[in-house]
Protein backbone atom coordinates (compact mmCIF):
# COMPACT_ATOMS: atom_id res chain seq x y z
CA UNK A 1 0.00 0.00 0.00
CA UNK A 2 1.12 3.31 -1.08
CA UNK A 3 0.56 6.04 1.44
CA UNK A 4 1.27 9.85 0.32
CA UNK A 5 2.71 11.55 3.30
CA UNK A 6 2.08 14.97 4.76
CA UNK A 7 5.63 17.11 4.95
CA UNK A 8 4.16 20.34 6.32
CA UNK A 9 5.19 19.13 9.72
CA UNK A 10 8.49 18.22 9.05
CA UNK A 11 9.07 21.32 6.49
CA UNK A 12 7.56 23.71 8.95
CA UNK A 13 10.17 22.38 11.21
CA UNK A 14 13.16 22.94 9.42
CA UNK A 15 11.56 26.29 8.76
CA UNK A 16 11.55 27.75 12.47
CA UNK A 17 15.19 26.35 13.08
CA UNK A 18 16.22 29.69 12.79
CA UNK A 19 14.06 30.99 15.01
CA UNK A 20 14.17 28.68 18.10
CA UNK A 21 17.92 27.36 17.31
CA UNK A 22 18.86 30.89 19.27
CA UNK A 23 16.07 32.28 20.84
CA UNK A 24 17.14 35.67 22.62
CA UNK A 25 15.83 36.63 26.07
CA UNK A 26 14.06 39.70 26.60
CA UNK A 27 16.67 42.56 26.62
CA UNK A 28 16.52 46.24 27.76
CA UNK A 29 17.55 48.81 24.18
CA UNK A 30 20.83 49.82 26.17
CA UNK A 31 21.88 45.83 25.85
CA UNK A 32 21.67 45.71 22.00
CA UNK A 33 24.86 44.95 21.92
CA UNK A 34 26.36 41.72 19.62
CA UNK A 35 28.24 40.43 22.79
CA UNK A 36 25.17 41.13 24.45
CA UNK A 37 23.02 39.17 21.89
CA UNK A 38 25.64 36.16 22.28
CA UNK A 39 25.49 35.79 25.95
CA UNK A 40 21.59 35.40 25.99
CA UNK A 41 21.71 32.56 23.12
CA UNK A 42 19.44 29.83 24.32
CA UNK A 43 19.54 27.00 21.66
CA UNK A 44 17.21 24.63 21.89
CA UNK A 45 17.31 22.62 18.96
CA UNK A 46 20.18 22.19 16.02
CA UNK A 47 20.37 20.75 12.26
CA UNK A 48 22.83 18.30 11.55
CA UNK A 49 23.36 17.18 8.16
CA UNK A 50 26.10 14.26 6.64
CA UNK A 51 25.24 12.98 3.31
CA UNK A 52 21.97 11.30 2.93
CA UNK A 53 20.59 12.49 6.26
CA UNK A 54 19.10 15.31 8.45
CA UNK A 55 18.85 15.22 11.90
CA UNK A 56 17.38 17.84 14.31
CA UNK A 57 18.53 17.37 17.68
CA UNK A 58 16.54 19.23 20.85
CA UNK A 59 16.57 20.09 24.26
CA UNK A 60 13.84 19.98 26.71
CA UNK A 61 11.37 22.86 25.43
CA UNK A 62 9.81 20.75 23.34
CA UNK A 63 6.46 19.03 24.61
CA UNK A 64 6.26 16.42 27.52
CA UNK A 65 10.37 17.85 27.88
CA UNK A 66 11.16 15.39 25.49
CA UNK A 67 14.90 15.82 24.77
CA UNK A 68 17.01 13.68 22.00
CA UNK A 69 16.60 13.36 18.46
CA UNK A 70 13.35 15.19 17.25
CA UNK A 71 13.67 14.35 13.77
CA UNK A 72 15.55 12.07 11.10
CA UNK A 73 14.88 12.33 7.46
CA UNK A 74 16.70 11.06 4.42
CA UNK A 75 17.39 12.34 0.85
CA UNK A 76 15.20 9.58 -0.23
CA UNK A 77 12.39 9.75 2.07
CA UNK A 78 12.09 13.35 3.32
CA UNK A 79 9.20 12.48 6.10
CA UNK A 80 10.30 12.11 10.02
CA UNK A 81 10.26 8.54 11.05
CA UNK A 82 10.30 9.37 14.81
CA UNK A 83 7.25 11.37 16.44
CA UNK A 84 6.59 14.53 15.26
CA UNK A 85 5.65 15.74 19.62
CA UNK A 86 8.55 13.36 20.78
CA UNK A 87 11.59 11.72 20.28
CA UNK A 88 13.77 9.22 19.64
CA UNK A 89 17.21 8.21 21.56
CA UNK A 90 14.99 9.65 24.73
CA UNK A 91 16.17 8.88 28.21
CA UNK A 92 19.04 7.82 29.77
CA UNK A 93 18.70 10.39 32.80
CA UNK A 94 17.76 13.15 30.42
CA UNK A 95 14.30 13.06 30.01
CA UNK A 96 11.98 15.66 32.02
CA UNK A 97 15.24 17.21 33.32
CA UNK A 98 16.03 20.10 31.24
CA UNK A 99 19.56 19.60 29.56
CA UNK A 100 21.52 22.04 28.11
CA UNK A 101 22.19 22.22 24.16
CA UNK A 102 25.45 23.23 22.64
CA UNK A 103 26.47 23.46 19.62
CA UNK A 104 29.96 21.44 18.43
CA UNK A 105 30.02 22.11 14.64
CA UNK A 106 27.56 21.67 12.19
CA UNK A 107 27.44 18.52 12.21
CA UNK A 108 27.69 17.35 16.33
CA UNK A 109 26.08 18.70 18.93
CA UNK A 110 26.21 17.93 23.13
CA UNK A 111 23.24 17.54 25.66
CA UNK A 112 24.64 18.29 28.57
CA UNK A 113 23.15 18.08 32.52
CA UNK A 114 24.75 18.60 35.48
CA UNK A 115 24.46 16.26 39.42
CA UNK A 116 22.02 17.74 41.46
CA UNK A 117 21.14 16.70 45.18
CA UNK A 118 17.89 15.72 44.61
CA UNK A 119 19.28 14.35 40.62
CA UNK A 120 22.59 13.43 41.48
CA UNK A 121 23.53 12.16 37.92
CA UNK A 122 26.09 14.10 35.80
CA UNK A 123 25.20 13.47 31.48
CA UNK A 124 26.99 14.34 29.08
CA UNK A 125 25.43 13.27 25.51
CA UNK A 126 27.57 13.78 21.67
CA UNK A 127 25.26 13.67 18.74
CA UNK A 128 27.10 13.36 15.36
CA UNK A 129 25.82 13.07 12.05
CA UNK A 130 28.69 11.15 9.37
CA UNK A 131 28.38 10.71 6.06
CA UNK A 132 26.85 8.87 3.94
CA UNK A 133 23.77 7.77 6.63
CA UNK A 134 25.03 7.53 9.89
CA UNK A 135 24.11 9.49 13.38
CA UNK A 136 26.61 8.37 15.96
CA UNK A 137 25.19 8.46 19.54
CA UNK A 138 27.73 8.93 23.11
CA UNK A 139 26.60 8.42 26.21
CA UNK A 140 28.03 9.82 29.09
CA UNK A 141 26.99 9.65 32.52
CA UNK A 142 28.53 9.75 36.40
CA UNK A 143 26.76 8.72 39.44
CA UNK A 144 27.76 11.61 42.39
CA UNK A 145 25.37 9.24 44.75
CA UNK A 146 24.13 5.59 44.92
CA UNK A 147 21.27 5.00 42.02
CA UNK A 148 20.38 1.72 42.11
CA UNK A 149 17.08 1.37 42.51
CA UNK A 150 15.04 -0.13 46.22
CA UNK A 151 14.53 -3.46 45.41
CA UNK A 152 16.98 -3.96 42.86
CA UNK A 153 20.74 -5.40 42.04
CA UNK A 154 21.68 -3.60 39.15
CA UNK A 155 21.56 0.38 38.01
CA UNK A 156 18.99 0.88 35.04
CA UNK A 157 19.20 3.16 31.71
CA UNK A 158 16.06 3.36 29.61
CA UNK A 159 15.95 5.07 26.12
CA UNK A 160 12.38 5.13 24.14
CA UNK A 161 12.78 5.47 20.41
CA UNK A 162 8.69 7.07 19.24
CA UNK A 163 8.12 5.96 16.12
CA UNK A 164 6.13 7.91 13.05
CA UNK A 165 3.51 5.94 11.54
CA UNK A 166 5.44 2.68 10.38
CA UNK A 167 3.75 0.06 8.19
CA UNK A 168 5.81 -2.70 9.78
CA UNK A 169 5.66 -2.51 13.69
CA UNK A 170 8.55 -5.08 13.98
CA UNK A 171 11.83 -5.22 15.46
CA UNK A 172 13.76 -7.29 13.26
CA UNK A 173 17.42 -9.66 14.80
CA UNK A 174 18.51 -12.82 14.72
CA UNK A 175 17.26 -15.22 17.04
CA UNK A 176 18.92 -18.55 17.55
CA UNK A 177 21.05 -18.07 14.46
CA UNK A 178 17.72 -17.25 12.43
CA UNK A 179 15.65 -13.93 11.34
CA UNK A 180 13.48 -13.37 13.97
CA UNK A 181 10.76 -10.35 13.86
CA UNK A 182 8.33 -9.27 16.72
CA UNK A 183 6.09 -7.09 18.49
CA UNK A 184 4.31 -7.58 21.38
CA UNK A 185 0.03 -7.74 20.80
CA UNK A 186 -0.33 -5.15 23.43
CA UNK A 187 1.46 -1.92 25.22
CA UNK A 188 3.30 -3.97 28.67
CA UNK A 189 2.03 -7.98 27.09
CA UNK A 190 3.77 -10.97 27.17
CA UNK A 191 7.44 -10.24 25.20
CA UNK A 192 7.38 -7.02 25.94
CA UNK A 193 11.22 -7.66 27.13
CA UNK A 194 13.93 -9.53 24.85
CA UNK A 195 16.79 -10.43 26.55
CA UNK A 196 20.60 -11.65 25.52
CA UNK A 197 20.89 -15.02 24.23
CA UNK A 198 24.83 -14.55 24.93
CA UNK A 199 24.06 -14.35 28.49
CA UNK A 200 23.42 -17.17 30.78
CA UNK A 201 20.04 -17.32 32.48
CA UNK A 202 21.38 -17.25 35.96
CA UNK A 203 23.16 -14.05 35.28
CA UNK A 204 20.43 -11.95 34.27
CA UNK A 205 18.66 -9.29 36.26
CA UNK A 206 16.05 -10.49 38.36
CA UNK A 207 12.85 -8.63 39.15
CA UNK A 208 11.72 -8.08 42.56
CA UNK A 209 8.36 -9.51 43.50
CA UNK A 210 5.86 -6.49 44.72
CA UNK A 211 7.63 -3.75 43.97
CA UNK A 212 6.09 -0.41 44.65
CA UNK A 213 6.82 1.06 41.31
CA UNK A 214 7.51 -1.63 39.01
CA UNK A 215 8.32 -0.95 34.88
CA UNK A 216 5.85 -2.25 32.30
CA UNK A 217 8.48 -4.53 30.92
CA UNK A 218 8.90 -6.38 33.86
CA UNK A 219 7.85 -9.33 34.24
CA UNK A 220 7.13 -10.02 30.43
CA UNK A 221 10.93 -11.13 29.09
CA UNK A 222 10.11 -13.71 25.42
CA UNK A 223 11.24 -16.88 25.23
CA UNK A 224 13.11 -16.11 22.51
CA UNK A 225 16.31 -13.85 23.08
CA UNK A 226 18.97 -12.16 20.93
CA UNK A 227 22.06 -13.05 19.16
CA UNK A 228 23.55 -10.04 18.51
CA UNK A 229 23.44 -6.39 19.93
CA UNK A 230 21.49 -4.91 16.88
CA UNK A 231 17.87 -4.86 15.50
CA UNK A 232 16.27 -2.89 12.38
CA UNK A 233 12.89 -1.50 11.81
CA UNK A 234 11.24 -0.70 8.17
CA UNK A 235 9.83 2.70 7.11
CA UNK A 236 8.52 2.05 3.15
CA UNK A 237 11.94 1.43 1.39
CA UNK A 238 14.08 2.51 3.91
CA UNK A 239 15.86 0.56 6.88
CA UNK A 240 16.66 1.90 10.34
CA UNK A 241 19.46 -0.11 11.96
CA UNK A 242 20.75 0.62 15.69
CA UNK A 243 23.94 -1.06 16.97
CA UNK A 244 24.94 -1.13 20.10
CA UNK A 245 28.05 -1.43 22.50
CA UNK A 246 28.34 -2.76 25.73
CA UNK A 247 26.32 -5.87 24.43
CA UNK A 248 26.69 -7.49 28.19
CA UNK A 249 24.38 -4.86 29.32
CA UNK A 250 21.74 -4.44 26.48
CA UNK A 251 17.72 -5.22 26.41
CA UNK A 252 15.31 -5.16 23.89
CA UNK A 253 11.85 -3.45 25.10
CA UNK A 254 9.02 -2.93 23.24
CA UNK A 255 5.26 -1.83 22.57
CA UNK A 256 3.13 -1.66 19.71
CA UNK A 257 1.47 1.58 20.24
CA UNK A 258 3.70 3.60 22.32
CA UNK A 259 4.10 6.11 20.03
CA UNK A 260 0.79 7.10 19.63
CA UNK A 261 -1.36 7.11 16.96
CA UNK A 262 -0.48 6.61 13.22
CA UNK A 263 -1.47 8.61 10.04
CA UNK A 264 -1.88 4.63 8.83
CA UNK A 265 -5.71 3.79 9.05
CA UNK A 266 -6.00 0.83 11.77
CA UNK A 267 -2.34 0.82 12.93
CA UNK A 268 -0.88 2.50 15.85
CA UNK A 269 3.15 4.22 15.96
CA UNK A 270 5.40 1.48 17.65
CA UNK A 271 7.99 2.34 20.41
CA UNK A 272 11.06 0.31 19.73
CA UNK A 273 12.78 1.13 23.43
CA UNK A 274 16.18 -0.39 25.13
CA UNK A 275 18.03 -0.66 28.62
CA UNK A 276 21.27 -0.99 29.50
CA UNK A 277 21.73 -2.97 33.18
CA UNK A 278 24.61 -2.54 35.29
CA UNK A 279 24.93 -5.53 37.58
CA UNK A 280 25.65 -4.10 41.15
CA UNK A 281 28.96 -5.66 41.16
CA UNK A 282 30.15 -3.32 38.36
CA UNK A 283 28.61 -0.58 39.63
CA UNK A 284 30.03 2.67 41.71
CA UNK A 285 29.43 5.48 42.55
CA UNK A 286 31.51 8.51 41.04
CA UNK A 287 32.45 6.36 37.88
CA UNK A 288 32.11 7.28 34.36
CA UNK A 289 30.02 5.25 31.92
CA UNK A 290 29.66 4.98 28.37
CA UNK A 291 27.23 3.83 25.75
CA UNK A 292 27.61 4.32 22.49
CA UNK A 293 25.18 3.48 19.91
CA UNK A 294 25.05 3.86 15.74
CA UNK A 295 21.62 4.41 13.84
CA UNK A 296 21.78 4.03 10.11
CA UNK A 297 19.43 4.89 8.04
CA UNK A 298 19.90 4.26 4.53
CA UNK A 299 17.60 2.14 1.50
CA UNK A 300 16.85 -1.27 2.62
CA UNK A 301 18.51 -4.10 0.14
CA UNK A 302 17.96 -7.04 2.21
CA UNK A 303 19.37 -8.61 5.87
CA UNK A 304 22.89 -9.43 4.15
CA UNK A 305 23.74 -5.98 3.77
CA UNK A 306 22.24 -4.80 7.18
CA UNK A 307 24.50 -7.74 8.76
CA UNK A 308 27.13 -6.14 6.46
CA UNK A 309 26.36 -2.41 8.09
CA UNK A 310 26.75 -3.85 11.72
CA UNK A 311 29.65 -5.52 11.17
CA UNK A 312 31.10 -2.25 9.78
CA UNK A 313 30.24 -0.28 12.42
CA UNK A 314 31.35 -2.03 14.97
CA UNK A 315 35.22 -2.32 13.51
CA UNK A 316 34.77 1.11 12.59
CA UNK A 317 33.88 2.39 16.18
CA UNK A 318 35.43 -0.55 18.29
CA UNK A 319 32.49 -1.53 19.58
CA UNK A 320 32.74 -4.74 22.18
CA UNK A 321 30.84 -7.67 19.50
CA UNK A 322 29.72 -11.06 20.09
CA UNK A 323 30.96 -13.67 17.78
CA UNK A 324 28.10 -14.79 14.84
CA UNK A 325 27.31 -17.89 15.40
Amino acid sequence: MKVKFALLPVLSLIVLISAISCGQAPQSRQEDSAEAAQEACIRHCQLLRAGEIEVIVGDGSRARNHPGIWMLTSEHRPFNVFHNRSAAMLGGGLRGRNPVLEKIDESTCVLKKEATERDPSEIRVVFRAVAPYYLDYEHTVKDTKNRIGEGLHFRSFGWANYTNSPEDPRIHFLSSGEWFRWTPEKHGGPGSTIGPGYIPDEELEVWPENHPDPSFWWYKRHERRFDQPFYYGRFGQMVLIWVYDNPRWLRFHLSPEGGGRSILPGKTSTAWDFEYIIPEKDYEVGREYTFRVRLIYKKYVDDEDVLREVRKAQEELGFETVALK
